[in-house]
């Protein structure tokens, strides 16, 4: 995290963070010297060293294009990494994505057409440039309404052959999660990435623009977006199911024939077409279903088999990666019971391996360290070469209480063999931590911490820290603890620890008499609680907690738009009503102005009322605010 109004290199002024990516942290600057915003992206300290640092710059530095943002500077500072670019002020797509907009065609087309411009761009350069990551929070719509692509840092050029570095769920093509999918079983794989990725990943975008159906790889959108009553014309329609078949052959060989096909659409109207699919179809209708034939006599039910586990694969996949634990659970356990896949499996252990180990995660997620246990334990047994199995496994035993087979599995010749000095001693504190037989040494989880992440032990480094933050936690040492967790977020995306981190810069601000350091705690907290609350897994608790942060921070329009999706999805719970009553409040003591706030005051404090008297409980924040309608004259 960089301090608000530090300067880099003497020249970029921080102004606050504006966002996070997969590999970096966005600010907003000021250009000292021209006087403008600029944007500074901090790559994650964890990926320094994983990734070319200078990929994005390398790549967009020589780039002039409208569509794309202009690189300034790369900075190193000490052991940070930072680019600098084009600030482009307006909205990225997820943005309206989240809220339900929906475009003509019109607006649709012309931000299509921009987008297959640039991509016809990068994909002509003497060494092709793929972008790899096209998604709607890498579109931005500026403040003018034209369109830009933007984040590079996992992007691909025909110059250097680098592999894969990770893909996006729902958006990357179905060939990238093959590839990564033997990468990440140290498999040999013939997947060649080529500018189709890019068509398949833009048209999945606009799918969802269309459709407001979140995209699956796993299955047809094509045939999806064929069958749908949609606003559009049958010609777009096609352009966009084109762009999106499973196949890559099957899409637009290039951006350019993109192009063409948007700027001369009306001929994909059936009609238009009707006589040329006609004649097509009989001359070649013979040839098509010959060549059916021997393909299926050729692959038979081997390549099925194989095609139906790649597609589960994908689809669990997916779901992992967007914390969608039940899902991983539900979908990963038929997998392994299916008599389909059985004999698939079993010659392919280290794909099985990989399987037990998402349902093991997921498990650990919803917190059945039961389950996690016997998941990591099969799938350590399956691929021993894996460590990360097996400590997954030793943190399962120790969360469900297992501490003895903890330590004589870390004790153990293979324990002994594949655990460092560090994580041994990591694993003896956290079988102490959780079994509260004594209190952690501060200094002690600070080193150690510290050599797990050099060493890049990324989990493990993030397992001490969270002790050491929860330790700090009970020693009321708050600011200190928010210093800690961050930095075990940085290491691993897990909805617990943003929760911890959020608790702790809400009790940090109670803490601090400064009212801008009050700000920067809540600042932090709501930022946790907004990634907590987004998504279909969000709970009740992580979005209240959300609506009251920024409520502290007067930020009362968005309180009051997440407390009123609270009040429709809950409609049984008091306390969303009953906060809207003391935003209207606080809005009626700031502005004075009783008419603008009266009608919803009454009906939300009427709604929570006789919500409380059923509950039957007791609520200071109630009592409090039953006694101020009360004195306003409210009955």
């Amino acid at each position: 995290m960089i301090q608000n109004g530090r300067i880099l290199d003497g020249l970029y002024q921080i102004e606050r963070e504006i966002g996070q990516g997969g590999t970096g942290i966005i600010y907003l600057a000021r250009h000292l010297r021209l006087n403008k915003y600029v944007v500074v992206k901090k790559i994650k300290d964890h990926f320094n060293g994983k990734i070319n640092e200078r990929i994005e710059v390398d790549i967009l530095k020589n780039l002039h294009h409208r569509s794309l943002p202009q690189v300034y500077d790369f900075l190193v500072i000490s052991s940070s990494v930072y680019t600098v670019m084009d600030y482009i002020p307006g909205k990225d797509l997820q943005y309206y994505l989240d809220r339900r907009y929906t475009f003509s065609e019109d607006r649709l087309r012309g931000w299509l057409l921009e987008l297959a411009d640039v991509l016809q761009y990068l994909h002509t350069q003497v060494h092709p440039i793929l972008h790899s990551d096209i998604k709607p929070g890498n579109i931005m719509i500026t403040e003018t309404g034209h369109v830009c692509l933007i984040d590079f840092n996992i992007s691909l050029d025909g110059e250097n052959s680098r592999d894969i570095h990770g893909i996006s769920p729902w958006y990357a093509a179905p060939e990238q999660y093959r590839k990564a999918q033997a990468r990440r079983n140290h498999l040999a794989d013939s997947v060649v990435l080529d500018g189709r990725m890019d068509i398949y990943s833009l048209g999945a975008t606009f799918f969802h623009l269309m459709t407001g159906i979140r995209p699956e790889p796993v299955r047809d959108l094509s045939l999806t977006m064929e069958s749908m009553e949609l606003p559009y014309t049958p010609g777009f329609r096609q352009v966009i199911a084109r762009m999106i078949r499973l196949d890559p052959s099957a899409r637009y060989s290039s951006a350019e024939k993109l192009k063409k096909a948007l700027e001369d659409i009306s001929k994909y109207d059936p009609v238009y077409r009707r006589s040329g699919y006609l004649q097509i179809a009989a001359a070649f209708g013979w040839a098509l279903c010959m060549i059916a034939g021997l393909l299926c006599l050729y692959y038979g039910s081997w390549r099925n088999t194989v095609d139906g586990w790649s597609q589960e694969y994908q689809k669990i996949y997916v779901a992992s990666q967007s914390d969608e634990y039940l899902t991983v659970i539900a979908d990963g356990t038929e997998v392994l019971n299916s008599t389909r896949f059985r004999s698939y499996l079993n010659k392919k252990p280290a794909q099985k391996a990989e399987l037990l180990n998402f349902i093991g995660e997921a498990c650990y997620q919803q917190g059945q360290y039961g389950d996690a246990v016997r998941y990591y334990k099969e799938a350590w047994e399956l691929n021993s070469r894996k460590s990360g199995y097996f400590e997954n496994y030793l943190i399962s035993l120790i969360r469900d209480g297992q501490y003895e087979t903890a330590q004589q599995e870390a004790d153990s010749s293979y324990g002994i063999r594949m655990l460092t000095v560090d994580k041994r001693n990591l694993i003896q504190l956290e079988i102490a931590w959780e079994s509260g037989e004594t209190g952690s040494n501060v200094t002690e989880l600070a080193q150690l911490a510290g050599q797990l992440a050099q060493s890049g032990s990324g989990e493990m480094a993030a397992n001490a820290y969270i002790i050491l933050g929860d330790t700090l936690i009970d020693q009321e040492e708050y600011a200190s603890a928010v210093s800690i967790l961050e930095k075990a977020v940085e290491l691993v995306s897990d909805r617990n620890v943003r929760r911890l981190l959020a608790e702790a810069a809400a009790k940090a601000s109670e803490d601090s008499s400064k009212s801008n350091v009050r700000y920067t705690y809540l600042q932090k907290a709501a930022d946790q609680y907004r990634i907590l609350a987004s998504g279909d897994t969000a709970s009740y608790e992580d979005r209240l907690n959300y609506a009251l942060t920024i409520r502290a921070m007067g930020s009362y329009e968005e309180s009051n738009w997440t407390l009123k999706e609270l009040v429709s999805a809950y409609p049984d719970q008091y306390q969303p009503s009953m906060w809207l009553c003391y935003n209207y409040l606080d809005i009626l003591n700031k502005n004075g102005n009783a008419s603008s706030v009266s009608t919803d005051l009454s009906y939300y404090y009427q709604s929570c009322r006789h919500l409380y008297e059923e509950w039957g409980g007791e609520d200071d924040n109630m009592i409090i605010l039953e006694n101020t309608m009360r004195e306003l004259g409210y009955n």
